[in-house]
């Protein structure tokens, strides 16, 4: 793609001034390799920053362990002691006989029965890891403009994220398992709330904002487009890099406050690192350098609901995915209608969708549709089952036995 910069008012005074003046350059793209070979260098210092950690998480103390069977089954505790053959062991707490850990949302200790009621509140309440689900879908089109191959790289990363575990023994090949996402996360979180709604709003925005289709692309089953796709692909991997950098701020276990809100430092970092991170992209893909303030424009707002918030204990990422979703669809229709862009019908459609979350949104504020659950148990980061604390980390509690 070529982007011709020309300054016309500039030219045509100077020829009026009978000064000689230059064919306006064009600026084209970079060639694949460079491309590749800058990516690459960007990919191999993450590596290096991703060792920084400025705030980790605090083991929980072992007096306030809790013992998962005891909790979920009260009657338990008034049972003798049971002993239980297990690979893992509690520091400190040896009467502690089992933890917690869930396996793509079915859980080694259940209520036994089905509850239809829980099981909606367990999808939408508490700590998840939305946010970078919803940053992998939504950038995606960017790379790749096509959202069926977006659609099915988000299954394909489902699907070897559990098979890492038994492969390498653990989660997602980097978490130990006793960290293996011990909240309720499940199939409709991570590809329909936080994948294919992300992947649509953003090939919204790719429509409204004019940038390349895969058709622009012009593949072929040929060596170069093989080649064109393996350097989209792998710039879109490295972006996943940057963006979740917010670790080295502990991701949500360090918040700071200002005007009476509370935030997360780690998304700010992120999102400035993701901004930085396009504006490269935007270069070496030459596209105008309107359409990335536009784009960087709706990443404000995408991340917004995530990043500010009033009460840690209010913070629900899920729901919260829900607004980010309705306010970004509404600042790129109300753009699109203004200025007449694209298919207004298309405008239609995608104002329904989002007007629907909106409202959705608010019945869960204002006498929720789904109610708050009184015990959120399940839904603790780092909790393996044995802490109902926030922000401190129980998992370190639990070892192999070596013995």
């Amino acid at each position: 793609m070529i982007v011709k910069i020309a300054a016309r008012d500039a030219q045509t005074s100077a020829v009026y001034a009978g000064v000689p003046t230059e064919v306006p350059h064009e600026i084209e793209a970079w060639s694949w390799k460079k491309q590749l070979l800058v990516t690459f260098v960007v990919y191999l210092s993450l590596i290096f920053v991703k060792r920084i950690k400025l705030y980790e998480p605090t083991n929980t103390p072992a007096d306030q362990l809790l013992d998962a069977a005891t909790v979920l089954f009260p009657h338990l505790s008034n049972l003798p002691p049971r002993s239980l053959q297990s690979p893992y062991f509690v520091t400190g707490r040896p009467d502690i006989n089992s933890f917690l850990f869930d396996l793509g949302g079915s859980t080694c200790a259940c209520t036994l029965q089905w509850d239809k009621t829980q099981y909606w509140q367990r999808l939408f309440y508490g700590q998840k890891y939305v946010m970078a689900h919803v940053m992998t879908a939504f950038t995606g089109p960017f790379f790749v403009p096509c959202w069926e191959w977006n659609t099915l790289y988000k299954v394909l990363n489902e699907v070897l994220e559990e098979l890492q575990t038994p492969i390498t023994g653990k989660w997602a090949g980097t978490g130990k398992p006793m960290d293996m996402e011990p909240r309720y996360d499940s199939i409709v979180n991570d590809l329909i709330l936080s994948g294919f709604v992300f992947i649509m709003l953003a090939c919204h925005v790719v429509h409204v904002l004019g940038l390349p289709t895969i058709a622009d692309y012009n593949l072929h089953w040929d060596l170069q487009s093989c080649q064109t796709l393996f350097t989209a692909f792998f710039q879109y991997y490295t972006l996943q890099s940057v963006q979740t950098l917010w670790e080295i701020f502990g991701s949500r276990a360090f918040k700071m406050h200002m005007f009476g809100l509370s935030y997360f430092p780690g998304n700010l970092f992120a999102f400035a690192l993701q901004a930085a991170y396009l504006r490269l992209l935007w270069l070496m893909r030459a596209w105008p350098i309107d359409t990335y303030n536009k784009t960087v424009c709706c990443l404000v707002v995408l991340w917004t609901p995530f990043t500010f918030f009033k009460d840690i204990d209010n913070y629900h990422e899920q729901i919260q995915a829900i607004l980010s979703f309705a306010l970004t669809g509404t600042v790129v229709s109300s753009y699109q209608y203004y200025f007449k862009i694209g298919n207004q019908r298309l405008l239609g459609f995608a104002c329904i969708w989002y007007v629907l979350a909106m409202l959705f949104y608010l019945s869960l504020q204002v006498g929720p549709l789904i109610a708050v659950p009184a015990d959120q148990y399940y839904t603790k980061r780092l909790a393996c089952g044995i802490s109902d604390k926030r922000v401190t980390d129980s998992c370190q509690s639990l070892n192999m036995e070596t013995a």
